[in-house]
């Protein structure tokens, strides 16, 4: 969708830290992850809660936590909103944070909200172990296993095969060996290695106060599950599925906890309210494609993106392209002949982990810092999604 002739804004982006799987964050509700971002988001757009008339909230893993299904209404109560608020949640797998800042937007287009909170938040170290064929009972004796849904490849059940074989079989169809993956893998890892010695993150970055063997501790700075990332460690990694040599545990993107809120206005509220945008939300695109395919989703809502505003891939300056695998991202480069250095800039979520539905909305909050800290026109973040989707956005600097 375009939106040349209606003005959506973002006025707020922040993001929590994104921790690794176990660390920091594994005690904190992932509403209590959100609201703590969002909170930092309302200070800086300059607003109160009061005016948000909605929350739109990404989250894929609902079980995490005691709210389950509830988690986004409390996203927007924790973060201040009043009680007589709405809140909707939003689930596309990886395209999660993506397509909650786009059904932000829609509300603000048919003019059912002027003011939207939206974003994305998961708490994967809370994950529940999964115990089969005991909720009825079991036969004296019976065996049963704990099933790791972070661990355990579990088969897709419309193509028949784990996420990991399809991602290896992908790689193998566009012809994208396993030097080429762990070569991206650690340049993902060195750009954000860079970015935090330069700072880059400070103005994204949300602090806040968590509980660790009963002493108070802040966490202020991402912190990924693994540091030392070479060639040769990653080389040294068994392939994820049997008679596989692509797909590694390093070179895929690690499970995290974080979370990443935005704050939209429409045109009339920035001028009404004298509000200072940070970047205009230009338009948008969704695709299916085939399940079977883990990069076609990214790459084809990328191209009907560039379509509609009839823009070439030399027009955008900037891109974030989801690295749940690295053959994703280096695939999508390869399709849609983008310059490389304009990818993913500061690392990716190889780098920075992946808490599923945050990652899609702390792609377009570092976007949205990044024009303007470089001072550049206009940026895509998009990616492909579980299940045969692929989901963009085109944002524009407003500096």
């Amino acid at each position: 969708m375009s939106l040349a002739g209606k003005g959506i804004f973002i006025i707020g982006a922040k993001r929590t830290p994104f921790c690794n799987y176990g660390g920091p964050l594994r005690d904190v509700q992932a509403c209590h992850l959100f609201a703590a971002a969002a909170k930092d988001a309302i200070r800086a757009a300059n607003i109160e809660a009061s005016v948000i008339d909605q929350t739109v909230v990404g989250n894929v893993n609902y079980l995490s936590q005691c709210d389950g299904g509830k988690t986004p209404r409390y996203c927007g109560i924790y973060s201040g909103l009043p009680i007589e608020r709405p809140a909707l949640g939003v689930s596309k797998a990886c395209g999660t944070g993506i397509q909650a800042v786009i059904s932000g937007a829609v509300d603000i287009v048919f003019g059912t909200s002027n003011v939207c909170l939206s974003g994305g938040t998961e708490q994967m170290s809370s994950l529940p172990m999964l115990v089969r064929k005991l909720r009825f009972g079991t036969a004296l004796g019976a065996s049963y296993q704990f099933e790791d849904h972070i661990q355990r490849e579990f088969l897709d059940s419309h193509t028949g095969r784990s996420l990991q074989r399809m991602a290896e079989e992908t790689s193998k169809k566009y012809g994208i060996g396993r030097k080429n993956v762990d070569d991206y893998t650690v340049q993902s890892y060195d750009k954000w290695k860079e970015a935090v010695r330069s700072k880059l993150f400070i103005n994204e970055l949300t602090s806040l106060s968590v509980k660790i063997k009963k002493k108070d501790v802040l966490v202020e700075a991402d912190q990924p599950c693994q540091l030392d990332v070479s060639v040769e460690s990653l080389n040294a990694l068994p392939a994820l599925i049997d008679n596989g040599d692509v797909v590694t545990a390093g070179n895929s993107a690690a499970p995290a906890d974080g979370a990443a809120a935005l704050v939209l206005a429409s045109e009339e509220s920035v001028l009404t309210q004298n509000l200072k945008p940070l970047a205009r939300l230009v338009g948008w695109t969704t695709v299916g494609v085939d399940p079977q395919d883990t990069a076609a989703g990214a790459i084809e809502a990328v191209r009907k993106l560039l379509i509609q505003h009839k823009y070439g891939v030399n027009d955008v300056d900037l891109f974030e392209i989801n690295e749940v695998f690295a053959s994703q991202a280096l695939i999508a480069a390869i399709e849609l002949k983008l310059d490389v250095s304009k990818l993913n800039v500061n690392g990716g979520a190889l780098a920075f982990g992946n808490p599923v539905a945050a990652t899609g909305a702390r792609m377009i909050v570092h976007l949205v810092h990044e024009l303007r800290r470089r001072n550049l026109k206009r940026a895509v973040a998009a990616s492909s999604c579980g299940g045969g989707q692929g989901v963009a956005v085109l944002l524009e600097n407003t500096g």
